[in-house]
């Protein structure tokens, strides 16, 4: 008996790791590659809905410039219609709602302290 009885365990324990260690690597290099490409696909969207809104204010800016439309045009254009009005409130006043007094605690004699419960 020459020969290590754990030697053959150890081996296949390592190359067991070393198994693992690989598929795991090759987990992550997927990973990343997945997020990489969502990562691409949201900045080409950002991107395109920048330029969208570079777009527009350009358009503002030049319906703004004078001569175009005049400026109460452009703001009664943005206010809501005077039928979608919110109803008026309550006008302030009326009979207060009556409140019980709050008891005035009697303080204890010869600066005695309240018992723990």
């Amino acid at each position: 008996m020459d020969e290590d009885p754990f030697k053959r365990a150890a081996e296949e324990f390592r190359r067991s790791l070393q198994e693992h260690a690989q598929r795991m690597r090759e987990e992550m290099e997927q990973a990343r590659e997945r997020m990489q490409s969502a990562m691409d696909r949201m900045r080409a969207e950002v991107e395109r809905a920048r330029a969208d809104f570079q777009r527009q204010m350009e358009e503002a800016r030049q319906r703004m410039k004078p001569g175009r439309a005049p400026l109460d045009e452009l703001l009664r254009a943005g206010r809501p219609s005077p039928k979608r009005r919110r109803p008026r409130r309550k006008p302030p006043g009326g009979a207060p709602v009556p409140v019980k007094p709050r008891p005035n605690p009697t303080p204890f004699t010869d600066g005695a302290e309240a018992p723990v419960d």
